[in-house]
This record gives C-alpha cells, sequence and structure tokens, in this order.
C-alpha cells in the first residue's frame, strides 16, 4: 500500500517533530522529499517549505507550532530553549512580505558537457533530487567561466539571456579554454518551474545590500581558502544542474548506431 502524502504544513512539522532540532528551510524540504512525506513536491520545494513556515508564523504569531531562530532556520516551538532568541515580529513580517533579493537563483560550476549547445540552449537545474526540472535558459544575471584551475572569465546578461551569452562562448575567443560555468539569477522560479520574467528595479537598494550581493558571487563562485563564510544576507536558492534529455537521447541513438554497424 503506498504511503499517504501529507499536506504541507504536516509534512514540515513531522520533519521537525523527527529531528528534534532547529533545521534550514532547505534541509526540510530535502527531508520532505526523501522521507516520501511528499511526492509530489513542484520545482521550488524549499521556497514551498519556507513561504508555508512564514506564513503560519504571520497568522498565528506566537501560537504557532513553528518559531524562527535564526535566519531560514526553524524549530517546532514545543523544542525551543526557554533563553533562545526570536526574530522579533517586525523582522519576521519583512522577511514574509519580501526584502528585496537581488540574486534570486544561483548555479554553481556546471559542466559544460551537460548543455546542448545552440543558439538558445536548454539549461537545466533542480532546486533537490525528486524536485521539477526548471529551464534556466531565460534567466538573466550575472555569469562565470571556468577552465580546471581558475575562472577566466565574468560577464553579464541582461540585454541577452545568460542562455544566449553563454552559446555565443562556445563560438568565440573563449570557446576551447572553459569547461564549467557559473550564473547568478535576477529572475525567480514560480512552483510550477517557470521563470518570472517581470523585470524588477532596486531602486531602495543600500550601498551594503549591493556589496554583499557582490562578495556573496564571488566567494561563491571563486571559493577563496580564507573565506570560511557565505557571502552576507545571500538569500538566492542553488540549482542542482540536470543534463539535458536530448544529450541522452543523442547518445543512446550513437550507441545504437555503432550496434547495427557491426552486425
Amino acid at each position: 500500500m503506498s504511503k499517504k502524502e501529507l499536506k504541507w504544513l504536516d509534512a514540515i512539522a513531522k520533519v521537525l517533530e523527527d529531528e528534534k532540532k532547529s533545521l534550514n528551510y532547505t534541509e526540510i524540504a530535502e527531508l520532505i522529499s526523501e522521507r516520501e512525506y511528499r511526492i509530489s513536491v513542484g520545482a521550488t520545494p524549499a521556497n514551498t517549505v519556507n513561504a508555508y513556515i512564514n506564513g503560519d508564523i504571520k497568522d498565528n504569531k506566537d501560537k504557532s507550532i513553528f518559531a524562527k531562530v535564526d535566519k531560514g532556520e526553524y524549530i517546532l516551538r514545543k523544542f525551543l530553549d526557554i533563553e533562545s532568541e526570536l526574530i522579533t515580529d517586525i523582522e519576521t513580517t519583512e522577511i514574509i512580505i519580501g526584502k528585496q533579493l537581488i540574486i534570486e537563483a544561483l548555479g554553481i560550476y556546471w559542466n559544460r558537457t551537460q548543455v546542448l549547445w545552440k543558439p538558445n540552449p536548454d539549461l537545466f537545474g533542480v532546486q533537490q533530487i525528486g524536485a521539477t526540472p526548471v529551464n534556466f535558459s531565460e534567466q538573466v544575471g550575472i555569469y562565470l567561466l571556468h577552465d580546471s584551475r581558475e575562472t577566466i572569465y565574468v560577464g553579464q546578461a541582461i540585454d541577452q539571456t545568460i542562455g544566449k551569452r553563454l552559446y555565443q562562448h562556445t563560438m568565440d575567443r573563449f570557446s576551447g579554454r572553459w569547461d564549467r560555468f557559473s550564473w547568478f539569477g535576477f529572475y525567480c522560479v514560480s512552483e510550477k518551474g517557470g521563470l518570472t520574467t517581470n523585470k524588477k528595479t532596486y531602486n531602495e537598494l543600500t550601498i551594503q545590500q549591493i556589496a554583499d550581493a557582490l562578495e556573496a558571487i564571488l566567494i561563491e563562485s571563486i571559493e577563496p581558502r580564507q573565506n570560511r563564510k557565505k557571502g552576507n544576507t545571500f538569500s538566492g536558492i542553488e540549482y542542482l544542474q540536470q543534463e539535458d534529455p536530448e544529450i541522452k537521447k543523442k547518445r543512446t541513438q550513437q550507441i545504437l548506431q555503432e550496434l547495427t554497424e557491426k552486425i
């Protein structure tokens, strides 16, 4: 008999009940999928978990079964230490209604060979194993090209998408010099797996917020040895690369052709 799928709030509470400690919302989402508390998790399970918890805290305040103990980290209220310090209601509300984020989604050290290169290539990624794949071809933002030793190029994709800019680098002077790439996108992902391509303005960003975002991009992509932390207030969601299904299809066709020729 198949296991009954839990509602999101019940699944979140079950994970936190199992663990009896605070967890980051991405960890909660991964455990929900791993333990099959939910089978269908959509394209953005981590975002969904974060939204449900924050929504419950906003609606129920100190009567919520959840408590926030750090940025993106939650616990069942009954497991809270008496001396634990909670984020104030004002700060929690700020997070729920949406503090402007510069980087919404990112991919680190994606493999060039897992992309079928064409003028507008598909760039598939998943928020976690079992989530619905997202195509980041139309993403805009910052990208980096890497070889086996170092980052060789940093560029921006605003007027053209990241997919198109990367394709151009398969034919220009950098063509033979990179085997991996990283990207940092301004468009967020909807629960259904599409990109919200409405361009945002950042008129109210402070110099500190801009500096934090730039620091985070450099730390995440270059990984300097002396940095022991991620960039400040870096809230973008990282996506894991998935190979373009067309590559596997072509590989299978090639194998069949080779076997046919041998017969």
